[in-house]
């Protein structure tokens, strides 16, 4: 057996352990139910994945009668699964808390582990023939996997999204940046099992480990780096049940009644020009005018036809116009703290997006025409 793949397994089981341990740390130490569940799934699948990898050295180096192509396309597709599983409703869990519920995921696991099984049972009892034609139909389950997992990321990173425009005025939505990657690092790395399952080799088994092991260390550290910042996040992503947000707004439209007692609420907010607050939310709004969040947020996407986020940045960029011409000897940077933007680099492409030119063109041009006119 290749002294190299001897090496490069053992590193990354070890790695999938102590990561594994890390995560199991941390559980104590972060605030939120959501996120240290969340921890123990990842504590179980490096766990899992680290002894799993150890089980096939062990197999390569004392059973080698054993290590056929068929046992190792089988037991690589069965761990493919598993980890399409654990990552994803690990991923979703992190970006819609309330999809991700015992009954769902217990719907989800008897299948996969049933299947698994009845694979498994398959490979070690009937003849190589069989196990073949077993092979095929797990591979075909597992893309089916794939795409359905694929298509279910998408919908609630969409909603997810969503629930973010509808809550922070800010930038709070990259922070959600990697969970997408990772999905899809994550995918990557499926497929990867599935071609090395198909086309099996050391060579190959080398560079999938090497892959895997950049891949585990990558994503925990991103995972534990969200877990600081998951508070924050954790009301805007919250939800009641497993609707999305647009549903929600649909079956849930404000009457007239209701949105009678916001609009002169909301009016007054803004004649106090207190959406130039940096960081301000819809519940601290709520809050401030003695409503209701949900109906806030409700309120905007029905009476104003845009999301909380699109609204109070497009009031914001209009009070810059205003400090452009009146104080044109004030930096872009200072009308931009006094516009309420919290990032520089934010409010330059807002208002490039809004006035289809830089502040600073924006200004130079209202210049030079007040100065045409008189």
């Amino acid at each position: 057996m290749n002294v190299f793949y001897i090496y490069i397994t053992i590193a990354l089981a070890s790695a999938l352990f102590v990561l594994g341990a890390l995560f199991r740390s941390l559980c104590g130490k972060m605030e939120s139910p959501v996120f240290r569940t969340a921890l123990r799934m990842m504590t179980f699948t490096y766990c899992f994945f680290g002894t799993v990898n150890l089980l096939e050295l062990w197999n390569r180096a004392f059973m080698p009668d054993t290590c056929d192509v068929l046992l190792f396309q089988t037991s690589t597709l069965v761990v493919a699964v598993m980890q399409a599983f654990l990552f994803t409703y690990t991923l979703i869990l992190l970006i819609h808390v309330a999809y991700v519920t015992r009954k769902r995921v217990t719907r989800e696991l008897v299948p996969i582990v049933s299947l698994s099984v009845v694979f498994l049972v398959v490979c070690f009892t009937l003849p190589d023939n069989w196990v073949k034609i077993s092979v095929y139909l797990f591979i075909l389950f597992y893309v089916y996997l794939i795409v359905r997992y694929t298509r279910l990321f998408v919908i609630t990173y969409r909603d997810c999204l969503r629930k973010m425009d509808n809550y922070f005025s800010g930038l709070e939505a990259e922070h959600l940046q990697w969970v997408k990657f990772s999905f899809y690092a994550a995918l990557s790395i499926g497929m990867l099992a599935l071609s090395s399952s198909l086309f099996p080799a050391i060579r190959i088994g080398i560079f999938c480990s090497v892959v895997y092991f950049l891949f585990y260390v990558y994503f925990a550290f991103r995972f534990i780096n969200y877990g600081f910042v998951y508070k924050k996040l954790e009301h805007a992503l919250a939800d009641d049940d497993g609707q999305s947000t647009q549903q929600k707004e649909n079956k849930n439209a404000l009457p007239p009644s209701i949105a009678s007692t916001i609009k002169p609420k909301l009016e007054n907010w803004l004649e106090e020009k207190l959406f130039l607050q940096p960081g301000v939310t819809v519940d601290e709004i709520a809050l401030q005018i003695g409503t209701n969040q949900k109906y806030l947020s409700v309120y905007f996407n029905q009476y104003m036809n845009k999301p909380f986020r699109t609204w109070i940045n497009e009031l914001r960029i209009e009070e810059a116009k205003r400090l452009l011409i009146d104080y044109p000897d004030m930096t872009i940077k200072q009308i931009s703290d006094k516009a309420g933007f919290s990032r520089n680099s934010y409010f330059w492409n807002l208002f490039l997006k809004n006035a289809g030119q830089t502040p600073l063109a924006w200004r130079k041009t209202r210049l030079e025409k007040f100065e045409e006119n008189f």
